[in-house]
């Protein structure tokens, strides 16, 4: 794949904007919240990563949660610009009235009648393109926890293809009753502290996210090199205790950026510290890493987005970088592969080449390889 450039990225989490979370994350001084999740057997309170000001699960709020961040980005480009720049939202978002639908017959007595008053989450998409001028076409890809970052390759694609000169993709997560007593429902969800590739894990926490990330043709200091996307439908919750799956995506993520394992400053890894996930990807690690290789997981920082991780977790890491340093991982005390263990302390970098995995349910997996030019 031929680069394309990464020119802007805006951010809100739980711990603020990109200001506010990047500050939070150097100095460790991470806000988590609690939720009460219920599902037909259980009712846990449970740690979440939530919003500082709530956005309620409606499509009036979503919607005006996803303009604002989009505008931070918008709103810098001029009128030409913007007729040339598609908009790509990624989210593990479903449609709201079907999910309604869906819940009122298995939970209510009396079924109530379908009626369809679909809004998907493409229709925020043509709202805003609509409202701000931008290219007519939009897209909104679904695919679990890997929903932005293949967003952004898709978006790298249209650039590569001259379809587009720029393409903003945006990831959304909110709280969502549904998605959270999924997870719980599945025991993956931890009542303490997300540990990450450490052997006393014992699940992951939830998190909302919203982030943008603008490609374009023109030149930047940081560049999308390549990436690669797999799917494996075998088992739609997990992949083979060896990683084979994530061995193969790295793999090919960069063959697709034409560059080495050894051309590789640092990883981002997927790191949900779910028992079985975890495994996996460190196992991955030792086959496509066999000399080791620094890395890092920010999800104890910012809770596992789901869908908006791809864009989130990717302008976190760039902007770190940005700000002279790669991120620690948080409660890794017991790593459970000593040649293998994540950066307990921050360490000094300003430029490089990085890898970023993001691995997700229905099996699918993604890579994508940034780098930042020595400025």
């Amino acid at each position: 794949m031929t680069k394309v450039y990464i020119s802007d990225y805006e951010v809100l989490s739980s711990q603020g904007d990109l200001s506010q979370t990047i500050d939070a994350i150097k100095n460790k001084n991470i806000k988590i919240s609690k939720k009460i999740i219920t599902t037909d057997i259980q009712t846990i309170d449970a740690p979440y990563f939530l919003f500082k000001d709530e956005i309620k699960e409606n499509k009036d709020e979503i919607y005006g949660a996803i303009r604002d961040i989009a505008l931070k980005i918008i709103s810098k480009l001029d009128v030409d610009e913007r007729k040339s720049t598609a908009l790509i939202i990624g989210t593990a978002i479903v449609d709201l009235n079907i999910a309604h639908a869906i819940e009122s017959c298995v939970y209510e007595d009396e079924r109530t009648e379908y009626s369809s008053k679909k809004y998907s989450i493409d229709s925020y998409a043509k709202a805003i393109a609509n409202e701000f001028g931008l290219n007519d076409f939009t897209m909104s890809i679904n695919t679990a926890c890997t929903s932005s970052a293949n967003a952004m390759l898709e978006g790298a694609n249209f650039i590569n293809g001259g379809i587009f000169e720029k393409v903003l993709v945006i990831g959304v997560e909110i709280y969502s009753a549904m998605m959270s007593s999924g997870f719980s429902a599945m025991n993956l969800l931890s009542l303490e502290s997300q540990k990450p590739f450490d052997n006393n894990r014992d699940g992951l926490i939830l998190g909302e996210g919203l982030a943008a990330v603008l490609l374009t043709k023109q030149y930047a200091p940081w560049s999308l090199m390549g990436g690669f996307c797999n799917c494996n439908s075998i088992n739609i919750t997990s992949v083979s205790e060896d990683g084979g799956e994530y061995v193969e995506v790295m793999r090919n993520a960069l063959k697709n950026a034409n560059i080495s394992v050894k051309d590789i400053t640092a990883l981002k890894t997927h790191g949900t510290s779910t028992i079985a996930s975890d495994l996996s990807e460190i196992n991955a690690m030792k086959v496509v890493f066999e000399s080791g290789v620094v890395f890092s997981a920010l999800k104890p920082y910012i809770g596992h987005t789901i869908g908006a991780c791809g864009t989130l977790e990717l302008a976190i890491f760039l902007s770190s970088i940005d700000n002279g340093f790669i991120p620690s991982t948080l409660s890794c005390s017991n790593p459970m592969l000593k040649k293998y263990t994540p950066l307990s302390t921050h360490k000094e970098c300003n430029n490089g080449v990085f890898m970023l995995n993001y691995f997700g349910f229905g099996g699918n997996n993604t890579s994508v390889i940034v780098k930042k030019e020595q400025v």
